[in-house]
């Protein structure tokens, strides 16, 4: 019988309850002993205290028996500290006694716990989507659960929109994972191959096929067969080699440069991209019928500056393997950052400010860690500071080369001499970064 597609559910895939009414509110994003995204509606109002009489109950034993009330103002929340011992805090700010105004997106911190305010809190109340592993986020990645738990066992392709940095091959690893499918899982970053060279990285070449193939290769398709094959930044393909994906996704054959015969395949692609393909066709810088194949099915992946909620739990995600945790206090920063580079940036400041507390001799990550990789200013209103931009470019450079300095000066276009200095300057240990 023939595999199943859902090809046609390109556009309209019926995701979770985009048709139910908003429901201003404040989810749990951390908090020592209790676990995130507990989430309540705040209509018209919620008391959030340790004590049971309480309307949202926080196991922090910091927080006052009541600490803190919240009030439904329409588009905002309005927050009133309850007398709490330890007082409350809204990005970064007292509560002053008359109280303040909490608009969705403010992170509101009560003794060792966070709050994050959201337009719509209706997915954490009632969660509908499956739990699938290696996916770390709460209700912002429902969407993408739901199509991987439809699609995961067709061959439908999939096509994963997203800014930089994502997290777009983790989606398609979890597609892999849940697929069923005995072969490989393989990626390939379009944009980091010489155009020349894409040709034969992804359909092999046959020794001699062209100046410097002194061997024979077999290319990602055979490499992939009876297993998935990854596309990242699939905008970036040259024309000619656009023709011959297409070719291959039409006949499920593939025939390696220099060769005359073809082989039979059986591979699943998932592509990816940050680059608008519907207007690269309308301008001619991609095809139109190449798009129709790769798009069987859209997954959107938001950027992390609209799902702030979930940097608790990547950072916890990061750290996992460490011996070092992380402050409320140097969460509460990272969540009123804005990371241009999302996830990708996110787990470089990590790394290296774990790289600095360590230095420090700190028991935990604190704020001043983080600020040293960032810069002082973590406004999410604004960009990023100078600082925070080189030192996240540095952290990333390092991370791809393994802790080698002068492959890292190479990726960043400087002289070792010019990025011992700035590594002396951040406080960066390249060594931290080796196997990662």
């Amino acid at each position: 019988m023939a595999e199943r597609t859902l090809t046609d559910l390109a556009v309209g895939f019926p995701t979770r309850g985009r048709e139910q009414r908003q429901e201003l509110g404040v989810v749990v994003a951390f908090c020592r002993g209790e676990l995130p995204w507990t989430a309540a509606a705040v209509a018209p109002s919620l008391t959030v205290g340790r004590d049971a009489s309480a309307e949202l109950v926080v196991g922090d034993a910091g927080v006052s028996r009541i600490h803190v009330r919240l009030e439904n103002r329409g588009n905002a929340l309005y927050v009133t500290d309850l007398g709490s011992r330890n007082g409350t805090f809204v990005n970064g700010d007292t509560v002053p006694s008359r109280g303040m105004l909490a608009p969705p997106g403010s992170v509101v911190r009560v003794a060792q716990t966070l709050l994050v305010v959201l337009r719509d809190v209706s997915p954490f109340v009632a969660p509908t989507a499956p739990v699938l592993p290696g996916l770390i986020g709460g209700a912002a990645l429902d969407d993408a659960r739901i199509v991987i738990d439809t699609i995961a066992r067709t061959k439908s392709p999939v096509l994963v929109l997203g800014e930089t940095g994502t997290g777009k091959e983790v989606i398609a690893a979890a597609l892999h994972a849940e697929s069923g499918r005995r072969g490989e899982f393989v990626a390939l970053n379009c944009a980091a191959v010489a155009s020349e060279l894409v040709d034969a990285e992804l359909f092999g070449h046959s020794r001699g096929a062209f100046s410097g193939a002194v061997g024979t290769r077999a290319g990602l398709f055979r490499t992939a067969d009876g297993g998935t094959l990854f596309l990242d930044e699939i905008g970036e393909l040259p024309a000619a080699v656009q023709a011959k994906l297409l070719r291959v996704l039409e006949t499920d054959q593939v025939r390696a440069v220099g060769e005359d015969r073809t082989v039979d395949v059986d591979v699943r692609v998932v592509a990816a991209t940050n680059r608008d393909l519907d207007a690269m066709v309308d301008e001619g810088g991609f095809r139109g019928d190449l798009l129709h194949r790769v798009a069987g099915l859209r997954v959107f992946l938001p950027p992390l500056r609209e799902r702030v909620e979930d940097i608790p739990a990547l950072c916890l995600h990061f750290l996992a393997q460490e011996r070092v945790p992380i402050s409320v206090h140097a969460l509460e920063r990272l969540m009123l950052h804005s990371f241009s580079g999302n996830v990708r940036e996110l787990r470089n400041v990590i790394r290296a400010a774990l790289e600095v507390a360590r230095r420090h001799g700190h028991t935990e990550i604190e704020p001043g860690d983080v600020a040293t990789v960032m810069g002082a200013v973590t406004a999410r209103i604004g960009q990023p500071t100078e600082e925070s931009e080189l030192a996240s470019r540095v952290a990333s450079a390092l991370s791809e080369a393994q802790g080698s300095v002068p492959l890292a000066a190479q990726r960043l276009g400087m002289s070792r001499s010019v990025l011992y200095e700035t590594l002396r300057r951040l406080r960066l240990d390249p060594k931290s970064f080796r196997g990662r």
